[in-house]
């Protein structure tokens, strides 16, 4: 009798032990197995930053003077009313002729990488008008060669109206005192320069609350 009994609880201890040891394997091997699970998280997360769209900066065609137009209305919400006292509306007019505003202000115009700029047209040159321009074309050029559009204010410089210039002589009208109309002409796929059909509209106004162009429109394409 008292051998069965010795014989039961070594068996009981036999059983809780491999009860043990079985939950404990168990406990280790969930343990091992979150490691894992954390890796492959993390490895993926990092996969997701990688993978991430990165922000491609494009030129603007506009020089640092020129806003284009859907720009506009963003920063004058955030410059509010801090431009209104740098109002020129009560200037007078300028006391440069056209020819004399563009030998002044011509060196701020990068050349054509060697080449300069000579004056083909300024007559739409006014230093009484909030927006006036002078037409200029590389030294030496042709119909096809680079044009560049000098901008005024009362007969003061403010820059060219778009970043790069643009083969072909553009068409430029007076809308009203502060705004102008420019026509850009380009030849399409096949055709001479003789012939190009190519337009392309863009409209320049002076803002005189936030003292600088604002730019509609587009340019000619590019290839």
């Amino acid at each position: 009798m008292i051998l069965a009994n010795v014989s039961l609880a070594l068996a009981g201890c036999d059983d809780n032990s491999t009860n043990a040891d079985g939950q404990h394997l168990q406990y280790e091997t969930a343990s091992r197995s979150t490691s894992p699970e954390k890796d492959d998280d993390a490895e993926q997360e990092t996969s997701r930053k990688d993978s991430s769209p990165r922000e491609e900066t494009t030129s603007k065609p506009v020089p640092p003077n020129v806003v284009m137009d859907e720009e506009e209305e963003s920063q004058a919400s955030q410059l509010g009313d801090e431009n209104s006292s740098a109002s020129k509306s009560d200037q007078t007019c300028g006391t440069q002729s056209a020819q004399t505003a563009f030998q002044d202000s011509v060196s701020q115009v990068a050349p054509w990488y060697t080449i300069g700029w000579e004056l083909i047209d300024s007559s739409g040159y006014d230093p009484c008008a909030s927006l006036s321009w002078e037409t200029l074309m590389i030294e030496g050029g042709t119909s096809s060669s680079p044009y560049h559009i000098m901008l005024f204010n009362h007969g003061e410089y403010l820059g060219t109206a778009t970043a790069e210039p643009y083969g072909f002589a553009p068409t430029v009208e007076r809308v009203n005192d502060s705004e102008i109309a420019v026509t850009y002409h380009w030849p399409r796929k096949g055709e001479s320069n003789a012939n190009r059909s190519g337009t392309t509209n863009a409209g320049f106004r002076w803002d005189e609350s936030e003292q600088k162009v604002i730019m509609s429109g587009d340019v000619p394409p590019t290839r």
